[in-house]
């Protein structure tokens, strides 16, 4: 029985040269010949045969069953062509298993798309009427939710540019594309859920919604693009339930508990950045009240929306003492921050 040993291979012609590696016999298609020449110490005299690599451990006979020349290019192949052994970096390298972070784009976007459409078929009512546009107004008082949608529309496709810019970074691509990436595709799946309203009975195209969108989009790209100000400003969504009940609702359309915000975060400042004022926040903010259950058309005075200033304390920095942790940069805790409402009726 042939020892498994690493050995030396070697083609020329229509012979196949094998030598054991302790270059004590040379097996000529299968037959043992006399032992080659020593040259000099570690090394061994080769058949004056063209081309030769080093095999892999082997045992001898099998080498001579099997050519050098014919083993099989490929991922799985122990050489390249030529005998040149494949390297994860040269030329004959083998392709590395799994999708490209081009396809993986293109895999999220379409999947999201895909479950949107299903949920808006499912819940939203998609694709049971023609579809159909129109103006839904601003910030109006006698508008269907006094503007709190509109502002919905520019957190949702903030906050969602700014996610998927995230994944995009994860996956690679560096920092100013996965920005602009991002920001297409928070605007591209805030664009199919409007397209989808359009044939939805419940809502239709809003032209109001559809510039919000591009507004968040936009805003979310610049702060991307300015990391020194995005250290200084956070847009926010405040979710402040007044009873338990009330989380059983859709959180991002129960605009009654909602209020949107802007803050600016000292610890952006590098004044403050190293002192405990850097937990301070200054906010303004905005709300409607009494809209949710109105009667369409009827004339009464509950409605009513404001302006909020206040002063807050910066969650997401204390946090981030123990954890890489951004989601308070988009939410707003609730009672972290003192401030008062002024009527905009």
């Amino acid at each position: 029985m042939a020892a498994h040993l690493p050995a030396v291979a070697a083609t020329g012609g229509d012979d196949t040269y094998v030598i054991d590696s302790r270059g004590t016999t040379v097996y000529r298609n299968g037959v043992a010949e006399k032992p080659p020449a020593a040259t000099s110490p570690g090394r061994q005299a080769m058949p004056d045969r063209p081309s030769f690599a080093t095999a892999p451990a082997v045992d001898a006979p099998f080498a001579l069953s099997m050519p050098v020349a014919a083993l099989p290019d490929g991922p799985t192949a122990p050489f390249g062509p030529r005998g040149v052994p494949a390297t994860a970096s040269g030329p004959q390298a083998a392709a590395e298993p799994g999708l490209t972070k081009e396809q993986k784009a293109v895999i999220l976007n379409a999947g999201v798309a895909a479950a949107v459409t299903v949920y808006g078929v499912g819940f939203w009512d998609y694709f049971q009427t023609a579809p159909k546009a129109s103006s839904e107004g601003w910030f109006g008082r006698t508008t269907s939710h006094g503007g709190m949608d509109k502002l919905g529309h520019f957190w949702t496709t903030y906050s969602v540019s700014h996610l998927y810019s995230y994944v995009y970074r994860w996956w690679d691509f560096d920092r100013d594309t996965a920005n602009t990436l991002g920001a297409a595709s928070g605007l591209g799946i805030q664009t199919a859920v409007e397209l989808g309203d359009s044939f939805s009975g419940d809502f239709g195209f809003s032209y109001e919604d559809a510039i919000m969108n591009a507004v968040g989009a936009g805003a979310a790209y610049i702060l991307g693009r300015n990391p020194n100000l995005a250290r200084k400003i956070d847009f926010r969504l405040e979710y402040k339930p007044e009873r338990l009940s009330d989380l059983t609702n859709d959180i991002l359309t129960d605009y009654e508990n909602q209020r949107y915000l802007i803050a600016l975060k000292l610890d952006g400042f590098d004044m403050f950045h190293d002192s405990y004022l850097g937990y301070l926040e200054l906010h303004a903010g905005y709300q409607a009240r009494g809209y949710e259950g109105r009667i369409s058309g009827a004339t009464d005075n509950s409605r009513h929306h404001s302006y909020y200033l206040g002063v807050g304390f910066n969650v997401s920095k204390l946090i981030r003492n123990y954890a890489n942790i951004g989601v308070f940069d988009y939410l707003q805790m609730p009672y972290a921050s003192v401030g008062a409402t002024g009527g905009l009726d």
